[in-house]
């Protein structure tokens, strides 16, 4: 029996010693294979229309969106409140000023172990991010740390035409281990002090590849869900991450469009 064709292969940009290390990488049709969903590989692609009219007005965003993505994490997780860090919207303007949101081609997952002690310290550079979304809420950093668990979802919606450059790819995260994740330290992004904790991804032993996958020509319709923490997870030793990064579409010609695409960030807390 032949073996089956994936979408594409191309190189992804895993971390290296010094600078990121292209690696030839397969990349497989998520439309086309029976995938377990987020709570098992770390991501799931679901049907989420929006009653956003302009995904570029930032009012719209924090406004009618925060309602409809609190809505759907609900929905999702059963959690008893969500909160929110201020959307990304990557496009080619955006970028233009500011540099950090241009797409990332860096195989890597957002949020380390240090996650939760993170976003129950008031002190940190990055609880001011929080403290919007916690006001909107009526929660409390006590609140918080009283949290039995705290799960973080990513939600990625591409906003603009279909047919797109970058698109973003996942991997089961099955298929990635602890060892083959090295915490970097974000100082910054998008012109604000962070001083957070991610993980970049080195490169897969021959014998224990990785599995990606790509959603081709997705509509605003649709969204990833995609699991970047969850407190649960990171007791027992099990996956918390899911890799992800932007790749070169090689299938897409000429009249290929700049990517413009919604990056939404839930943070789930059960109060048990």
């Amino acid at each position: 029996m032949p073996e089956p064709t994936p979408y594409c292969r191309t190189e992804l940009h895993y971390a290296g010693a010094e600078t990121p290390l292209p690696i030839a990488t397969p990349i497989w049709n998520g439309r086309t294979v029976a995938l377990p969903g987020w709570e098992t590989c770390g991501f799931e692609l679901i049907r989420a229309p929006s009653s956003v009219g302009d995904f570029t007005n930032d009012n719209e965003i924090a406004g009618t969106h925060f309602d409809e993505i609190e809505l759907l994490a609900k929905s999702l997780t059963g959690c008893d409140a969500v909160l929110f860090y201020p959307p990304l919207l990557r496009s080619p303007e955006r970028a233009a000023a500011q540099p950090d949101l241009n797409p990332i081609e860096l195989v890597h997952s957002d949020y380390t172990e240090s996650y939760r002690a993170m976003i129950e310290d008031p002190g940190h550079p990055y609880h001011h991010i929080l403290e919007p979304s916690m006001r909107r809420a009526g929660i409390t950093v006590a609140e918080i740390r009283q949290a039995q668990r705290i799960l973080t979802l990513q939600l990625w919606r591409n906003v603009g035409a279909p047919k797109v450059d970058y698109p973003l790819s996942f991997c089961d995260a099955r298929t990635v281990a602890r060892t083959e994740l090295v915490p970097i330290r974000i100082s910054e992004y998008g012109g604000q002090k962070t001083e957070f904790d991610a993980f970049a991804v080195l490169p897969p032993s021959e014998d224990q590849p990785h599995a990606w996958y790509v959603f081709p020509n997705m509509t605003p319709d649709e969204v990833v869900v995609f699991r970047a923490y969850d407190s649960d997870r990171d007791t027992t030793g099990e996956p918390f991450w899911t890799p992800h990064v932007s790749f070169r579409d090689p299938n897409q010609g000429a009249d290929v469009n700049p990517r413009t695409s919604l990056e939404m960030r839930a943070i789930c807390l059960f109060r048990g």
